[in-house]
């Protein structure tokens, strides 16, 4: 009897055992999701539930990056919870914050929440969830930044099963006080986000920890100075080069997108192939190197084979509601080629002008084959695009593009998919690209950086400025006026910014609008304004690909193993340093903390450069500028004069 009593005991101490383990395992699993544990892991955000606040159309507390950002429900929208209530987010250039949550330093903190797409491009969709740490005062401390994560489309002859699953998890870092969540697309299609929740906890494995920008009260050891042999920043000049065929035809009736809309389209491609010879004149004396955005005809040295481009594609979007001044959603895009030859159609086939452009060393980019509306085409409709530029290309021995310059500035509703077909095909640098919705800009117009396109990070959008002859910017101009251009004066001010802030620009117009003697007038103001900054060591004058690449090859570069000294004035500087990109860093310009009177590359002894300032009055630092190829290492030794 003692014994079976004994025997009971045990099984029972077992089950309650495996019963209280299983349940800590339990528990355990439930931290690490995100998911509501009671006493653990309960609610940290404030209004969770999106109850409406003072602000239109928003939750109370919640922020946005700019209009795109709106309350869904009651019959609008999607609704995951059943609450009637979720939020909806539109553009790539926006986001979602959340209202600002208490933290500790060194706890764990985790998001968990749900978003869909119904994309109007059929495309599924990505999101990355953004963690911007605060300390007491407010000040920033640092963020984390999720992975991109995939957004499940939805489609009415297709509903998925169920909404994606969106997670974050960091730790707070010391000082924190405070945290803001951010959530930022990776497109512009139209995504829901609902049953939103802040815990304790989760699992952060795949996450990335970027600390603030730097701002030490003295210069680090070795600074990387932004641009080559030692120039304060970037310029590039480019054009829009169309025949007939490209966006002339195929005129928009909105001037801001292009001035000269009203003038006959035939009149206008002989002046975009008048403006090759005028724009050469201009560069040649300055040794000067552009970017042209060629369209597709322009390879072309006549069709009388009636060749079909694209699948002879109809642009089912090109009508007037969306801004053209002919209906073309039910006409073939290319149906008024005269199928004929440069000889007796100039204005539609320039191919013989593109061998002046390569005897000049000038770069050939992409302005798109058919001269779309970006924002409004389909991923199918991209490739094919795409591809048939190249084709055409290549037949004139042009290298397949990397740069493009969007038609109509038109990025605004770019799809996931299509910025995919960009990437697929090579495209490392975009231009031209929205600038009056804040929800769509891309590129910095503050900075005058070249930004990595959220999401596609091989691509940078860069900033540009449309140099029209006679323009006039009204005093104070806001970024939206801005892209509408100016004249000669604006131009050389918005270059002095680029210099300030150490940046890039890109100054560009159309062909067709450096052909007149006024136009032509303005152009050689502005251009040998930008050749006497380049010659005084100030400006680097180049392709725009070329910025874009260095400027992308830089994020690539490590210096490491800085070792120096300061008791020692005789101690050598020692460091590494690496270029990580597929790019050749020639010019490479290093500041280095003192005078130096001699310095090796590897074994190799070499002479010193000139000393520039860095960056406060009076101080005199050494600058080395070495040439790097892609891939390589070099050492490095510097000793005080």
């Amino acid at each position: 009897m003692g014994k079976r009593r004994t025997t009971v005991t045990i099984i029972l101490l077992a089950i309650l055992l495996l019963g209280t383990t299983g349940l800590a395992l339990f528990t355990q699993r439930r931290v690490a999701d995100c998911a509501y544990v009671p006493l653990l892991a309960g609610e940290l955000l404030p209004n969770a539930g999106l109850a409406p606040g003072d602000s239109p159309g928003m939750p109370q507390g919640w922020g946005r990056g700019a209009n795109g950002v709106e309350l869904q429900g009651a019959g609008k929208g999607f609704d995951y919870d059943g609450d009637s209530r979720a939020l909806q987010l539109i553009g790539i250039g926006n986001y979602v914050q959340t209202p600002p949550i208490g933290v500790r330093p060194g706890a764990s903190y985790c998001f968990a929440g749900r978003a869909l797409t119904d994309s109007d491009k059929h495309s599924t969709t990505r999101l990355r969830v953004v963690f911007a740490w605060r300390d007491a005062q407010g000040q920033p401390l640092g963020e984390d930044r999720s992975d991109w994560q995939p957004v499940v489309l939805w489609q009415p002859s297709a509903p998925p099963a169920d909404w994606s699953r969106i997670r974050a998890a960091f730790m707070a870092p010391d000082g924190a006080a405070t945290l803001l969540i951010r959530l930022q697309p990776a497109s512009d299609d139209r995504v829901y986000l609902d049953a939103m929740h802040v815990r304790r906890g989760g699992d952060g494995a795949n996450e990335t920890h970027l600390a603030p920008s730097p701002r030490p009260s003295v210069p680090p050891s070795v600074a990387i100075q932004p641009w080559p042999n030692g120039y304060r920043a970037a310029l590039s000049f480019s054009f829009d080069w169309e025949t007939t065929m490209g966006g002339l035809i195929h005129s928009r009736s909105l001037a801001s997108d292009d001035p000269n809309n009203a003038d006959d389209p035939r009149a206008r491609g002989l002046r975009m192939r008048e403006g090759i010879t005028t724009t050469l004149e201009l560069f040649q004396p300055y040794d000067i190197r552009a970017t042209y955005y060629a369209t597709g005809y322009n390879f072309l040295g006549g069709n009388p084979e009636k060749q079909t481009f694209m699948d002879d594609p109809t642009f089912a979007w090109a009508n007037k509601d969306n801004g053209w001044k002919s209906d073309w959603s039910q006409r073939p895009w290319f149906s008024t080629d005269p199928h004929s030859s440069i000889q007796s159609d100039p204005d539609y086939y320039f191919a013989d002008l593109t061998g002046l452009l390569q005897r000049d060393r000038q770069d050939i980019q992409s302005h798109t084959f058919s001269h779309l509306y970006g924002g409004y085409a389909s991923p199918q409709e991209w490739r094919a695009d795409l591809q048939s530029w190249r084709a055409v290309a290549a037949e004139r021995v042009v290298p397949m593009a990397r740069s493009l310059a969007f038609p109509w500035s038109s990025s605004a509703g770019m799809s996931d998919d299509s910025w995919r077909e960009l990437e697929a095909a090579g495209i490392t640098s975009v231009t031209r690209t929205n600038w009056s919705q804040p929800a769509y800009r891309l590129a910095d117009r503050s900075g005058w950086r070249c930004l990595p396109v959220p999401g596609h990070e091989t691509i940078l959008a860069c900033p540009d400025f449309y140099l029209i002859a006679g323009r006039i910017t009204p005093p104070g101009a806001k970024v939206a006026q801005m892209h509408a251009g100016g004249g000669p004066d604006e131009a050389i001010r918005q270059i002095d910014q680029a210099i300030a802030q150490r940046g890039m620009i890109d100054i560009w117009a159309h062909t067709e609008e450096a052909t007149a003697p006024a136009q032509i007038a303005d152009w050689q103001a502005v251009v040998g304004y930008a050749a006497r900054q380049r010659d005084t060591g100030t400006l680097w004058i180049a392709p725009l690909a070329e910025i874009a690449d260095w400027q992308q090859a830089l994020r690539e570069l490590t210096v490491q193993s800085s070792e120096f000294k300061v008791e020692d004035a005789q101690a050598p500087l020692k460091f590494t340093v690496t270029n990580g990109s597929a790019h050749d860093l020639n010019g490479l310009t290093l500041d280095l903390p003192f005078e130096t009177a001699r310095y090796t590359l590897g074994s190799k002894e070499l002479k010193t450069q000139n000393s520039k300032p860095w960056p406060e009055p009076g101080r005199r630092l050494k600058t080395l500028v070495i040439d790097m190829r892609a891939g390589t290492t070099l050492e490095v030794q510097a000793w005080p004069a």
